[in-house]
């Protein structure tokens, strides 16, 4: 399999590897930088330093002194992952508690960063420079319920995502609780991360791998299950996106992408975001 790393090659023939740069300097050289993604042309943009590292660590700290994070060390009861926000994919099939979930929300993220940049306002920010002619609202209803706007997800020892697509196109085909939602009418789907803590380093663990294969019907139930070695025997491009604190990327999720497992005592906490773009829409919806 031809493997990159993040922002770098490695010997191989690929050169399919992610843009690393502020806003400026990857508008300067990529004009249309979501329509890229949703191409396949480039499987990442990354911004290192996006967000105050610092901030990030303060702001961890406050979700352990309010009790919304565990230190693993200290509890006894394995916990794979905790979210603070809401979960569309957690929660949606019963749309009267999602919306109250969402409002908690909202009203949680209102003060939670007080003192420290707002690491929600930059993502939607990011998004909306990189579409460069749409602008990243709240997803909501037409009645005006609002979604989550993002997620904290913090993943402990031994969870991780295995190899998995985000896809509305899908959900439109075999519908499921995203059907119901008025995100459903829009044509493709992005992805934000914005990293407030590593887990520790591994070169196969803890971090993100995009794979060069874009969602297509065809794929056989239990695709994933096999995945990482029918994708190596089949010499698909993999990309690792490998994150410290203030890094922020955006991907298109319609591609095969895995969180390997998280090894040790750090867990790994994203804040990380869902948003729903077409062509002719001024308005992109942001979902977590």
């Amino acid at each position: 399999m031809a493997h990159t790393g993040a922002g770098e090659k490695m010997t191989t023939e690929t050169t399919w590897s992610p843009v690393e740069g502020d806003l400026q300097t990857i508008l300067a050289s990529h004009p249309r930088p979501l329509e890229e993604l949703l191409s396949g042309e480039v499987p990442a943009f990354i911004m290192r330093g996006a967000y105050d590292s610092d901030h990030a660590a303060a702001l961890v700290r406050r979700f352990y002194d309010r009790g919304l994070l565990f230190d693993p060390r200290t509890r006894d009861e394995k916990i794979g992952r905790v979210d603070i926000g809401t979960s569309m994919g957690g929660r949606g099939s019963d749309q009267e508690a999602f919306f109250a979930h969402a409002e908690q929300t909202h009203e949680l993220f209102e003060t939670f960063f007080d003192g420290y940049d707002d690491p929600v306002e930059l993502i939607y920010d990011t998004l909306t420079a990189l579409a460069v002619d749409k602008r990243a609202v709240v997803g909501h209803e037409p009645d005006g319920r609002r979604y989550g706007p993002a997620i904290f997800r913090s993943y402990y020892e031994g969870r991780g995502h295995g190899p998995h697509l985000d896809v509305l196109a899908r959900d439109r085909l075999v519908g499921g609780s995203r059907a119901r939602y008025d995100i459903i009418r829009f044509e493709r789907q992005l992805s934000a991360v914005l990293c407030f803590q590593p887990a520790e380093f591994d070169e196969e663990r803890g971090q993100t791998f995009v794979y060069r294969k874009r969602w297509d019907p065809s794929l056989p139930k239990g695709w994933n299950k096999t995945w990482v070695g029918d994708a190596d025997s089949a010499g698909i491009d993999r990309v690792r996106i490998q994150l410290e604190a203030g890094d922020l990327y955006v991907f298109c999720p319609e591609f095969v992408h895995e969180v390997p497992l998280v090894r040790g005592d750090t867990p790994r906490i994203v804040l990380a975001a869902f948003c729903g773009w077409s062509q002719d829409e001024d308005e992109m919806f942001v979902w977590s």
